[in-house]
C-alpha cells in the first residue's frame, strides 16, 4: 500500500492559490488541511472570511479539509455548520498551533493543558454539526505530558484521526521531534494516527516509516514546501533528473508568481509574497542564502523577475 499523505496547513503559505498551482504541476497529496479560520463573525457562507475554502476557488485534486481554532464551542458549531454548508464533510480542530500568542491565549497547543474542557467541547460539539471532526495536536503546549493525559479520554468521542506533531508548542520547530513520546502515545488512543513532524527528504521518511509499521498515513509541512517533488518520491510517482527538476521548480515558481499577480494587488503585496515562499526554497539550493538575500532586497517586480529568471538559468545545484 502506498502512505496516504496529507499536506499541513502553513498559514500564509498553503492557501487556495498555492494549492490550485501545485496541484496542476505535481502528484502525491491525498488530502490537504487548509490554514485555521478563527474569526467568530463568519455569519454565513458567503463571509469573504471563508474565501481560501469557497468550492470554486479550489480546484486541487486532492481532498480538502478546513480547519477551525476555537475554544468557543457556539463558534465551533456554527462554523461546521457553514462549512458543510460548503460541502465539507469533515473539519480539523486546531489544538496544535505553537504560537505564543495563540497559546497564551489557551488555543491550538494551548489548549491542551485543559484536558477537561477539551473534552468538554467536543461533548457539546460533536453531537450538535453535521461532520466528522479531526485533531490537530502537539505533545502539549508547555509540558510533553499533556497529550499523553488527553488520549485515553477522546476514545468515546468518533473522531476521524488524529494528527499528531511530537514536539511541545512551546518548542515551536526547535530541538528535534520526540519519536518515543509518539511511539507512547499511539498506545494511549484506539484512534487512526496521522504522523507529522520533519518529514524533510525521501530518507527520513523511510526512517520513520520503519521505525513505525502501524503508520499509514503522513503530513508533511515545511520540508513539502521547500522540496515540492517530495511527496512524490515517496509515492514513487516520477523520478526526475536534475535538469528537469530546475525546469519544473522554474514552471512551479512562474505559474505561481503568475496566480498571485492576478489574486494580489498591487507589487508590494506580490513581492512579499514571493520573499515568503523563497525562506522556503533558498533552502533547496546550493546558495540559496545568497538568493534569499537578493530577493529581500528586491523592490520591484520588473527587478524581482530578472533576478529570479537569472538565478534559475544558471542551473543552481539542488540539494533536494
Amino acid at each position: 500500500m502506498k502512505p496516504i499523505l496529507y499536506m499541513a496547513p502553513i498559514q500564509g503559505i498553503t492557501n487556495c492559490v498555492y494549492r490550485n498551482v501545485y496541484s496542476r504541476l505535481f502528484d502525491g497529496y491525498d488530502f490537504a488541511i487548509a490554514p485555521f479560520i478563527r474569526n467568530s463573525n463568519v455569519g454565513s457562507a458567503k463571509s469573504k472570511i471563508l474565501r481560501d475554502i469557497f468550492v470554486a476557488r479550489n480546484s486541487a485534486d486532492f481532498e480538502l479539509i478546513p480547519q477551525i481554532l476555537s475554544k468557543s464551542e457556539e463558534d465551533f458549531i456554527s462554523l461546521s455548520k457553514i462549512m458543510f454548508e460548503l460541502g465539507y464533510k469533515t473539519v480539523n480542530w486546531n489544538l496544535g498551533c505553537p504560537h505564543k500568542r495563540i497559546r497564551s491565549k489557551n488555543r491550538g497547543s494551548g489548549l491542551l493543558s485543559e484536558p477537561g474542557t477539551v473534552v468538554e467541547i467536543l461533548n457539546n460539539v460533536i453531537t450538535k454539526i453535521p461532520n466528522e471532526v479531526s485533531l490537530k495536536v502537539r505533545l502539549g503546549g508547555e509540558d510533553n505530558s499533556e497529550l499523553r493525559n488527553l488520549l485515553p479520554r477522546l476514545d468515546d468521542f468518533p473522531l476521524k484521526n488524529i494528527i499528531i506533531h511530537p514536539r511541545t508548542g512551546s518548542q515551536m520547530y526547535s530541538g528535534g521531534v520526540d519519536i518515543p513520546a509518539f511511539e507512547e502515545c499511539l498506545s494511549l488512543t484506539k484512534h487512526t494516527v496521522v504522523y507529522n513532524g520533519d518529514i524533510d527528504s525521501l530518507e527520513t521518511f523511510k526512517r520513520l516509516a520503519d521505525r513505525l509499521p502501524t503508520i499509514s498515513m503522513w503530513m508533511i509541512g515545511r520540508g513539502g514546501i521547500t522540496n515540492p517533488f517530495l511527496p512524490e518520491r515517496i509515492k514513487n510517482v516520477k523520478t526526475d533528473a536534475n535538469a528537469k527538476i530546475i525546469e519544473r521548480f522554474t514552471e512551479f515558481h512562474n505559474e505561481l508568481f503568475d496566480a498571485y499577480q492576478k489574486e494580489l494587488s498591487g507589487p508590494a503585496h506580490i513581492i512579499a509574497k514571493m520573499k515568503e515562499m523563497w525562506r522556503y526554497w533558498s533552502m533547496a539550493f546550493e546558495g540559496g542564502d545568497r538568493v534569499l538575500k537578493s530577493v529581500s532586497r528586491t523592490k520591484n517586480v520588473n527587478q524581482y523577475t530578472a533576478m529570479v529568471e537569472k538565478f534559475f538559468s544558471g542551473k543552481p545545484e539542488l540539494l533536494i
